[in-house]
């Protein structure tokens, strides 16, 4: 591990002058903090803000960036507004990152930086990621893939260096809640957020409440289902309020991407 930290160092210390995608979390972290160490000032990282990162990111960023003293900066615009994403395409990250690394390369154009950096993993590469397509177009730098990093060896490495979201759960845009095809919008949106949000009040760790316009579906770690089980009652009265008619528990319990799983073998990016 201390030689992949330190080519990841050597690495990013190449790029003389950087931009970082980060989103508070744990790999954008790591990539953030490595370059503000080794860069300083310039190493300029950016946050951001839309519909679908959640306000208690926004806050975990905020924080990270003053307790480690970041170059720091946020852009805010409507992931909403981005030319097909609403219509949630199977390829709907493409736009989404698409536009992300546009708006990072007109920071870096006007920063004089040559080099954008993301978080990617190597783990990322062994599921579906349309939006590597749009990091590969963008030119976007993927320091740990570059040094091997899979995730676990991102988190080893953000404990090494005493990050404190360094067992941050894995937590993607709110529209990965949505199944492809189905309309984003707003509203949808909140409604995740609120749900997830409660039921985070009972200590569960991996969280999903899957979308289905009135019916929530809701994935917990496995070990974990018998407690939303025991607090059923409460769970459904409070989605309830929150807007959704039908709760139902996944007994399958937590998985990443299952989403992914009745189009990954018809997938086509569309352009």
């Amino acid at each position: 591990m201390n030689d992949k930290i330190n080519q990841l160092e050597k690495i990013i210390e190449s790029y003389q002058r950087v931009v970082v995608g980060f989103s508070a979390g744990v790999d954008s972290t790591l990539v953030s903090f490595v370059s503000n160490k080794v860069l300083g000032k310039n190493a300029l990282i950016v946050l951001a803000r839309t519909e679908t990162i959640l306000e208690e990111d926004v806050q975990l960023a905020r924080e990270l960036a003053s307790k480690y003293n970041f170059n720091y900066k946020e852009i805010e615009y409507n992931e909403l507004e981005i030319e097909n994403y609403a219509n949630n395409p199977v390829n709907r990250c493409y736009f989404c990152k698409s536009e992300l690394y546009s708006r990072l390369a007109e920071i870096a154009e006007q920063e004089n930086t040559k080099y954008i950096l993301d978080g990617a993993n190597l783990d990322d590469l062994g599921d579906y990621r349309p939006g590597r397509l749009a990091a590969k177009e963008k030119e976007v730098k993927s320091p740990l893939i570059e040094c091997g990093f899979t995730k676990q060896d991102v988190r080893e490495a953000a404990l090494i260096f005493g990050l404190p979201n360094h067992d941050k759960p894995s937590a993607p845009c709110l529209s990965s809640r949505i199944p492809y095809g189905t309309q984003i919008d707003r509203k949808s949106l909140e409604m995740i957020a609120s749900g997830e949000r409660f039921l985070r009040s009972f200590g569960f760790v991996n969280i999903r409440v899957r979308h289905y316009g009135e019916k929530a579906k809701i994935e917990v770690d496995k070990e974990m289902i018998n407690i939303l089980y025991e607090n059923f009652d409460e769970v459904k009265s409070q989605f309830e309020k929150i807007g959704y008619k039908e709760i139902e528990i996944d007994p399958e319990g937590f998985a990443s991407g299952k989403l992914n799983r009745n189009i990954i073998n018809k997938i086509e990016i569309l352009r």
